[in-house]
């Protein structure tokens, strides 16, 4: 429906409607999200004074993806006529359809919604109310705008276009890893082909700037104590290796600067119970 031929898909509703909900529908690649372009240039995405500066780079890569053909989603309120008459005009430009989704949602859903938002990112009621005025019908865009196709969201079967896409997705390998240490620690990691952590284990390696640091999984026993831990020095000279649990970036943090987080270490080698590690790093670094 958005790809063959390829269109712009553009989201219509009020904050706290649901779109970027539906937006997870769509490939992550075809989405542009005008918040994010706000945190961008301001550092905070719910920043309104920023949205002429957002909106440049917003409109450049929607400009990039449409001359390539590319499929687009606009994840946007785009609730005023003269934002979506643009959105029709840059497809149309590009000789390609221009495609609405209607996402209607209660008011006062989308109001209490809100609350549940980083107050950088919470809309006033009465805006959201303006904004929901403002939602046009299906036929409307169809007969007055130049929308070639227009849809309320609860015509499409969304559920089944994210659950067929996240089937045929390749399983992510760095899962275990993003969740617990977060997206910047996760890009620099590298599983261990050989697994290296020990029967029961995998192991893999952070690395930056010549400095590294050896964690594994451990997975063996109970599923519910699966839990990570992280190398140090055995300090009796046996070859070990001695580990300690950490369960965040900041444990890890706490054994590269050569002490230990709450939990007792334990060595592979010796069984001994180190009170001190060896140090992955020096507090001459800071200064």
């Amino acid at each position: 429906m958005f790809t063959d031929p390829p269109a712009l898909v553009v989201l219509i509703g009020p904050s706290g409607s649901g779109k970027s909900a539906i937006a997870r529908a769509f490939p992550s690649d075809w989405r542009l999200e005008l918040d994010e372009y706000r945190q961008v240039v301001s550092g905070k995405a719910g920043d309104q004074a920023s949205t002429p500066d957002a909106l440049k780079l917003f409109h450049a890569a929607l400009d990039g993806r449409l001359r390539r053909q590319l499929p687009t989603l606009v994840d946007a309120t785009s609730v005023e006529p003269v934002h979506r008459a643009d959105l029709v005009a840059r497809a149309r430009a590009h000789r390609m359809d221009a495609v609405a989704i209607v996402v209607r949602t209660p008011l006062a859903t989308c109001q209490a919604r809100q609350q549940d938002r980083p107050a950088d990112r919470q809309v006033p009621d009465n805006t959201i109310a303006w904004q929901a005025a403002g939602v046009p019908t299906v036929q409307q865009l169809e007969d007055e705008e130049g929308f070639a196709a227009a849809f309320d969201a609860g015509e499409l079967d969304l559920m089944g276009l994210l659950l067929r896409r996240s089937a045929d997705a390749q399983p992510d390998p760095l899962a275990v890893v993003r969740a617990t240490f977060g997206e910047d620690l996760a890009a620099v990691f590298t599983w261990h082909p050989d697994t290296g952590g020990g029967e029961g284990c995998s192991a893999g390696t952070f690395a930056a700037g010549g400095q590294d640091l050896v964690v594994r999984w451990w997975d063996e026993g109970d599923p519910f104590d699966h839990h990570w831990q992280a190398r140090i020095a055995c300090p009796d000279g046996c070859p070990g290796p001695t580990w300690v649990r950490v369960t965040n970036a900041a444990d890890l943090l706490t054994v590269y600067r050569g002490n230990l987080p709450a939990d007792e270490p334990w060595c592979d080698g010796c069984d001994c119970a180190p009170v001190t590690p060896t140090p992955a790093y020096s507090a001459q670094d800071d200064q």
